[in-house]
């Protein structure tokens, strides 16, 4: 244990063995600060206010209960080691206790002979380790789900998103809406100033999109100049604003190199959840709309199975039957 005190809560119905555990630790050499508590709820509510290093709790029903407790702290993700006090007659709880996250268990009958500095050290230690596996493991986990260049989320993470918010809607009749934004002209900054310099320009509009959005919404970067926006929650009407509101603010920002302006725009094309029979058929909408959009000017927005919306181009008379667009200007 490398802390000088330890702040140990100790749950406990049995007041006559509060001592008990008290003389453990001293006898110990255990640095520590106890807090008492007879019952579970009391412990809980002193969790809340305190922070704690080890909690040492009893499980005599009703007043004491492990597994309660457990559960609390995985529902409220409050990670703290807890050491389990039992006895000889309850060691069946004690095997299911490590089941549900308890550290250990240390029997009543042993607490005068066993040396609680040890036992305290090593569940500590256990738990400590656990929270840096868990962190490794998520910090994997997002790198795979990121882009390396912009740290949006990647193609792949949007596609399982989506999947799984096709499926949401679907059952429980929700809205939502895809949007996919190219933008105009992107390759023309690339090879007139450079690929690092294009590079700053799709960061720069990642920016922007996040900027744009609300926490639970996922921004993606889609593949090149491509990205992709999922709005849980949103019908069409709302997802027109969005994109609109976004295509101004890239019009509003052009990218400048060595005294040279280059304007920015972009092609959007959207699609909203309108009983699709798949999460791919939204794609592909959605993706035929951006198309429409580019074909027809580019700088412009287009809806997929809607009226048109927002544009600058002029209206094109080859665009896939399930998109319709006009010209609407971006005030």
């Amino acid at each position: 244990m490398e802390k000088e005190e330890l702040s140990i809560l100790v749950i406990d119905p049995e007041r006559t063995d509060h001592e008990l555990i008290r003389s453990s630790l001293v006898r110990s050499k255990v640095p520590a600060k106890l807090h008492f508590t007879t019952n579970t709820a009391d412990g809980l509510v002193f969790l809340r206010q305190n922070p704690l290093d080890l909690i040492l709790t009893d499980h005599a029903l009703p007043a004491a209960n492990a597994f309660h407790l457990l559960f609390e702290l995985q529902q409220k993700t409050i990670s703290i080691p807890v050491l389990l006090l039992t006895r000889n007659r309850e060691a069946r709880i004690a095997r299911e206790a490590f089941h549900r996250g308890v550290g250990d268990y240390i029997l009543k009958e042993e607490l005068e002979i066993v040396s609680l500095f040890d036992v305290i050290g090593n569940v500590i230690e256990k738990h400590r380790e656990h929270e840096e596996r868990n962190q490794r493991e998520s910090d994997l986990k997002e790198l795979a789900e990121r882009d390396g260049l912009t740290g949006l989320y990647n193609h792949r993470h949007l596609l399982e998103t989506i999947d799984k918010e096709f499926d949401r809607a679907k059952r429980y009749r929700r809205d939502f809406s895809l949007v996919m934004i190219d933008l105009d002209g992107f390759k023309a900054i690339n090879d007139t100033c450079g690929h690092p310099q294009g590079d700053q320009v799709i960061r720069q509009i990642a920016r922007l999109l996040l900027q744009s959005v609300r926490f639970v919404d996922i921004v993606a970067r889609y593949g090149g100049d491509e990205f992709a926006l999922l709005l849980p929650e949103t019908g069409a009407l709302e997802a027109k604003k969005i994109a609109g509101r976004i295509l101004q603010e890239i019009r509003n920002g052009p990218f400048l190199y060595q005294g040279t302006v280059f304007p920015l725009s972009a092609s959007i094309g959207i699609a909203s959840f309108q009983g699709q029979t798949s999460s791919g058929a939204l794609i592909k909408e959605a993706d035929q709309a951006l198309y429409a959009a580019k074909r027809n000017g580019r700088d412009q927005i287009v809806m997929a199975e809607s009226k048109p919306i927002f544009g600058l181009g002029e209206e094109h008379p080859e665009v896939p039957s399930r998109i319709a667009e006009v010209r609407y200007d971006v005030k």
